[in-house]
């Protein structure tokens, strides 16, 4: 109950608990520790109650509900993918042939670990650390907004003051 907000959304999960253990009664004879068992199911059971939970909002009136269709021309998803095309440049070696492979030559990333010599998870997290590094160095110089369709809506540089980083020009 201390997880979640409300007590008869804990008592549901308590509920699925229970229903979770009387269907795998069968499997619970070759579980060493029930206990922790339990307690892993109701932890994933709390974490799809907050995964649920941020996908649906309720409102009262349905005028206040706002769909917003971003067309190409609304949209700065082209001069972003320019500017990170650019910065791209600034990343390691390794990060920088990791994102180039497989966001702009299209190659899969179990094919770039073969090429490699890493295993699938390894070059699965090279290209993602290469993109986490990137998002960082746009962020650090551009202020991005996001429309709910992950389309970019406001594109621009931060102010050049001396105390703030200095933006790579994009």
């Amino acid at each position: 109950m201390k997880h979640v907000p409300n007590n008869y959304e804990a008592e549901d999960i308590l509920q699925e608990v229970g229903i979770r253990l009387q269907k795998n009664a069968i499997k619970i004879k070759d579980i060493t520790n029930v206990r922790a068992w339990l307690f892993r199911v109701a932890h994933n059971l709390i974490v799809d109650y907050y995964r649920a939970a941020n996908m649906y909002s309720v409102t009262e009136d349905l005028n206040d509900i706002s769909i917003q269709v971003t067309t190409e021309e609304d949209n700065y998803n082209k001069e972003a993918a320019k500017c990170l095309l650019n910065l791209v440049q600034y990343l390691p070696e390794t990060y920088r042939d990791a994102v180039i492979e497989s966001d702009y030559n299209g190659n899969k990333q179990n094919t770039l670990g073969e090429k490699w010599g890493l295993s699938n998870s390894g070059s699965k997290a090279r290209v993602q650390r290469g993109r986490r590094k990137l998002k960082a160095m746009i962020l650090n110089c551009c202020e991005v907004k996001y429309d709910s369709s992950g389309n970019i809506i406001e594109f621009y540089r931060k102010d050049d003051d001396i105390n703030k980083n200095s933006c790579f020009k994009c």
